[in-house]
């Protein structure tokens, strides 16, 4: 097992360091939960994205730290999983540096829309990030279809994404708008920096208005009245 962690880290250093990252702080909620990791109370005592908190006390960190909490072990496991095995692809193509602001940013957006479209559930969890991922995986695939292998994965992507919203839409405490956002927030962070090196950049003007759209997402957000519906 060590010797498998330390092939991923050489392979992809930050996608291995985010996912024991949230071990670890599953492991803390376990320990200081009694076993428990589900609880709500303990859940938005740790963290969690609770709109009420988030504009009553200005409380804005709740839309980073949901992103390295969980609810349950199938929960984490489940993300971990895909993570493992998604994470090395994305982080090669972007780059290490590129590949964590794609994985922090797509989860906090994420966070964002939950936030503002369904401020008084309790959420957590790495998908929001993990949307964010796919997000800028499936704009990867596009800008480089003439690579068979990576349009492929481009596909498989796509694919992978309708399935996951298909069974979140038909399935009940999973926080959709987190998984949306964060599909958008990958899209608009990838369109803004690129892929790994220079030629995966979009054109400046397309870059702009993506930094734009950035700038009105946290205008509304430090000015929604504890969401918006």
């Amino acid at each position: 097992m060590v010797e498998t962690l330390k092939q991923q880290f050489k392979k992809a250093p930050v996608t291995t360091s985010i996912l024991l990252l949230t071990i670890a702080a599953f492991i803390a909620e376990f320990l200081i939960g009694g076993g428990r990791t589900d609880n709500g109370s303990l859940l938005v005592a740790l963290g969690a994205k609770w709109g009420p908190y988030i504009k009553t006390h200005d409380q804005y960190w709740r839309l980073l730290t949901p992103i390295f909490l969980h609810a349950g072990f199938m929960h984490i496991l489940t993300n971990m999983l895909t993570l493992w095995f998604l994470g090395p692809i994305a982080e090669n193509a972007f780059g290490s540096r590129k590949f964590l602001g794609l994985y922090l940013f797509g989860g906090i957006v994420g966070n964002i829309m939950s936030y503002l479209f369904a401020p008084l559930t309790v959420s957590v969890g790495a998908s929001s990030a993990l949307f964010g991922m796919f997000g800028g995986l499936i704009l990867y695939g596009i800008q480089f279809k003439q690579d068979p292998q990576i349009r492929s994965q481009g596909t498989m992507m796509i694919l992978f994404v309708i399935l996951n919203l298909v069974s979140g839409f038909s399935s009940t405490g999973i926080d959709m708008w987190g998984h949306i956002g964060g599909l958008i927030g990958g899209m608009i962070f990838t369109v803004m920096f690129g892929f790994y090196g220079r030629s995966g950049r979009y054109p400046l003007p397309v870059r702009l208005t993506m930094v734009v759209l950035t700038a009105l997402i946290i205008i509304l957000t430090l000015n929604a009245s504890g969401g918006l519906l």
